[in-house]
């Protein structure tokens, strides 16, 4: 389900504006920033994605995603002692 932001309207630029020009932003003051406090995260933000549809329109959807669990670093394949020598026709960059 996409989750459009209420009070903020994406307008595509009109003909005769320049290629740099993407778009515009209305923001309905009365409706966006209650919808914001509605929609912060923990740390006070608000994520929005800023989309093309298939016709080529601008839309603004709500970006909700949040991680499943903490990342875990990846093992080492072999670790190195302090006075090893490294083989660095080994290092893969």
């Amino acid at each position: 389900m996409k989750n459009f932001i209420d009070g903020l309207f994406v307008k595509n630029s009109g003909e005769g504006a320049p290629d740099f020009v993407k778009g515009s932003l209305a923001i309905s003051v009365e409706k966006f920033i209650p919808y914001l406090q509605s929609k912060a995260n923990a740390k006070g933000y608000v994520n929005i994605d800023l989309l093309e549809s298939k016709e080529g329109m601008l839309y603004a959807k709500l970006n909700d995603w949040k991680p499943s669990g903490e990342a875990k670093p990846e093992p080492a394949e072999h670790e190195i002692e302090e006075d090893e020598e490294i083989d660095v026709s080994k290092i893969p960059y």
